[in-house]
């Protein structure tokens, strides 16, 4: 059992070793207002950062529906700004991408849409044309920024992939394109994508081709037209009477690690006994293809399932996930470094572990080495707070 310790060795851990986090910060508190926070969206993109400016998206219903909201952390601010809404009606899953000089384009589902906009006063943009959802943004360069989401095509959703520019008026769509010409045999749902800096894109999703939840792959050097999809998970597809027609991997997120090198993180049910587990995988040649898949958790989270994994990642090369799992008998946020060779024994989040219940976390790791996260906070009157933290590596 890898990174097996004997416990009084785990307890005796300081509470997360190798970061120094901030005291956590309560974020667009209601006013004692009894309200519930999402932070849902395709490849968990809540967080970013932009010239030290720190913007988180979520969804509550403050009043009373669904809306999206935006609040930004300054540099030299302590607490975020008040929430601004993103869209006037119902509103879904947002996103946020920064996108250099202190600015942000966010985007969402609204009215069985999905649309962007730079943050402030920028104009909405719709980017699909039928029904859509689970949109996901990354950035190519301080002009430029790709959107990726699942778009009706026939009687199932696909992939659709569309490049974006940003200046001085406003926010543009150059095209979009399918990942596939054909029309998908089966629904196809929550991209991750990012750009390589040889421009190379990569998408990674959910899909149900095979009558199963699969993790698929696919990469273009242009942007514009995609290799043929392969499939991310490294364990062939077992087919029995007990497990279905396969095994069942969820909710893939992707972060770009240096030149050439792109990390993989998502739920994998490969073990069905103790329910999902946190893998991740690395691709070395700009997402052209991944190798060996690795458990995130280490071997104390291994009885118990584990939710809402996310990855981040620099262009130095340092990587972390996050998620929540009940080991200690109710939710906490743990986090797990890679080292290199492997990820780090779970480390419970200052602030984010202990009493009560803590869930859902967003993460973001900027190119100064800082680690950026928010979660959500279960109140005792059984709402939720939206909580974030900063850390910095202890020397």
């Amino acid at each position: 059992m890898k990174r097996a310790a004997a416990v009084f060795m785990l307890l005796a851990m300081p509470a997360c070793a190798g970061w120094e986090f901030s005291p956590a910060a309560e974020v667009g508190a209601s006013g004692g207002k009894k309200i519930f926070h999402h932070l849902e969206s395709a490849n968990r993109k809540g967080l970013a950062e932009s010239r030290g400016r720190v913007a988180l998206v979520w969804e509550d219903d403050r009043n009373g529906e669904p809306r999206c909201w935006l609040a930004v952390r300054e540099k030299s601010a302590a607490v975020f700004s008040r929430p601004q809404a993103l869209s006037k009606g119902e509103c879904y899953e947002p996103v946020v991408q920064g996108m250099g000089r202190g600015r942000f384009v966010a985007g969402w589902e609204a009215d069985g849409a999905v649309w962007a906009r730079p943050s402030g006063k920028g104009k909405a943009l719709k980017l699909s044309r039928g029904e859509a959802a689970h949109l996901t943004l990354a950035r190519a360069d301080e002009r430029t920024l790709y959107a990726a989401w699942a778009e009706l095509a026939g009687n199932y959703k696909r992939i659709m992939l569309a490049r974006l520019t940003l200046d001085a008026g406003g926010l543009k769509a150059e095209y979009s394109v399918p990942l596939e010409e054909a029309l998908p045999s089966d629904d196809q749902a929550y991209p991750a994508l990012a750009v390589s800096a040889d421009g190379g894109v990569t998408v990674v999703w959910e899909d149900r081709r095979k009558k199963h939840t699969m993790i698929l792959a696919a990469h273009s050097a242009d942007g514009r037209k995609f290799a043929a999809p392969y499939r991310l998970i490294d364990m062939p597809q077992v087919r029995t009477v007990d497990l279905g027609a396969g095994m069942g991997s969820m909710r893939p997120t992707l972060a770009s690690c240096g030149p050439g090198c792109l990390v993989a993180a998502w739920l994998d049910k490969r073990d069905f006994l103790s329910g999902y587990d946190v893998f991740a995988a690395f691709s070395q040649d700009g997402g052209r293809s991944f190798g060996r898949n690795f458990k995130v958790q280490d071997s104390f989270g291994d009885n118990m399932a584990q939710w809402h994994a996310a990855v981040a990642a620099n262009q130095s090369g340092r990587v972390a996930v996050v998620w929540d799992d009940e080991r200690d008998g109710t939710a906490d946020v743990w986090l797990g470094d890679w080292n290199g060779k492997d990820f780090s024994d779970d480390l419970a989040v200052p602030g984010a572990s202990g009493a009560g219940a803590q869930s859902d976390p967003v993460i973001h790791l900027d190119e100064s080495g800082r680690l950026h996260l928010a979660w959500l906070e279960r109140t005792e009157a059984g709402g939720t707070r939206l909580k974030y933290a900063s850390a910095g590596r202890k020397e």
